[in-house]
């Protein structure tokens, strides 16, 4: 065997390593780069989306991240028609770098990519029109579940939980009263009590 064949058969070894790791760390990142799982944007988030949805004159919207508690993020626009998807890894990491929490990425252009369980993810049922009315890119975030969907459910269910078992601690009260159990004196200020 020559030098020269041993060199060749390395470098190839080399080079078949490099591609493979650059292979599975693409896929990695690219496997990362979407975010997963509930999510709720606030007010702003919202009225932040709906302005990269829009544009401006002849910016387009690319890229929209988001934090994973939805108060916060960037997004990226691009001033020619052909939009390139830009680096996902180091999106997330400015994204972070600006809002001080984790971020993950919520729109390419005008689709959301987030996985919810509601949202498919692609197509025209995740997809915004630019023209649209605040409203309608309102409703259609609640429709996809990203806009006032469980944070409110979750709100009337507290508050529900919340006044039952208030009647319930007042009709103990008042069952205790009425077997002479609690004075007057007594029951008044426990219920006084358990309405504050």
């Amino acid at each position: 065997m020559s030098v020269d064949y041993v060199l060749k058969s390395y470098m190839k070894n080399i080079l078949g390593i490099a591609i493979l790791t650059l292979l599975i760390f693409s896929n990695n990142a690219n496997a990362q780069r979407w975010g997963e799982g509930e999510l709720q944007l606030t007010k702003d988030m919202a009225d932040y989306f709906i302005k990269f949805i829009r544009g401006k004159g002849n910016k387009k919207p690319a890229d929209f991240y988001v934090t994973l508690d939805g108060t916060d993020g960037t997004s990226w626009t691009c001033s020619y028609d052909r939009c390139m998807e830009g680096d996902p890894v180091q999106d997330i990491l400015d994204c972070e770098r600006r809002t001080g929490k984790k971020c993950k990425k919520f729109a390419w252009k005008r689709t959301i990519k987030w996985k919810n369980g509601i949202n498919p993810a692609k197509g025209k049922a995740s997809t915004f029109n630019s023209k649209w009315s605040d409203k309608e890119i309102l409703a259609k975030l609640t429709e996809l579940g990203f806009y006032k969907n469980d944070l409110n459910s979750k709100k009337i269910k507290k508050k529900t939980e919340t006044s039952a078992d208030i009647i319930s601690e007042l009709n103990e009260l008042k069952k205790l009263f009425d077997e002479g159990i609690l004075t007057k004196e007594e029951f008044e200020k426990a219920k006084k009590k358990i309405l504050n």
